[in-house]
């Protein structure tokens, strides 16, 4: 099964190969419309990328398409909420939006960090919040790099097949790596209880 699975890689990294430009588009679009309805498997689509196209290109396929989707469901949903359930969502809206006046920011970004809620659940959420467009596209570029920059390094290192047999997590999942999100983490924490005093 495994053997299958690594010939219909292979075969289809080929094929990426010799439409490279056609593929890139295609890829793209794909992506982008995934992130746009905020799809389960994410994962899979990220550490796809950078396996076919490279660290660097998938990379950048990863961030843009999750910005610019998120930002297109984000978009929806609140002229959703504001047309159809105003009433509702503006006294939950109030409350959350006096929690975090004074550091919207870093609790925008402090949410795109947080590994394991579902990218759905995070576009709802902030998509009853009163929040700029600019805000958005810059917390959750900020948010989502650590990340895509780590998936987009292993689907670039599972491009070689080898690998691919010998990997093991703690190739990727180094201390060094969790030190750093978690210090970025305490950073962003502490930002925001300096600005509540």
């Amino acid at each position: 099964m495994i053997d299958v699975i690594f010939n219909f890689l292979i075969q289809f990294d080929l094929l990426i190969k010799n439409n490279l430009e056609l593929s890139l588009i295609l890829y793209f679009l794909f992506s982008f419309l995934f992130f746009t309805f905020s799809l389960p498997g994410s994962l899979i689509i990220i550490l796809a990328s950078s396996f076919f196209f490279g660290f660097i290109t998938g990379f950048i396929i990863n961030i843009t398409t999750i910005v610019l989707g998120s930002l297109c469901f984000f978009l929806f949903f609140k002229n959703l909420f504001k047309k159809y359930f105003n009433k509702q969502i503006e006294k939950f809206s109030d409350k959350l939006n006096t929690i975090i006046k004074k550091s919207s920011f870093e609790y925008l970004v402090l949410l795109r960090l947080i590994f394991g809620i579902p990218l759905f659940v995070q576009n709802l959420f902030l998509s009853t919040l009163n929040i700029s467009k600019t805000k958005f596209i810059i917390s959750s570029f900020i948010g989502f790099t650590p990340y895509f920059l780590l998936f987009s390094f292993t689907g670039n290192q599972f491009s070689n097949l080898i690998e691919v047999k010998e990997f093991q997590l703690s190739n990727i999942l180094s201390f060094e790596l969790i030190l750093i999100f978690l210090i970025l983490i305490i950073l962003l924490l502490i930002r925001i209880f300096f600005k509540f005093k």
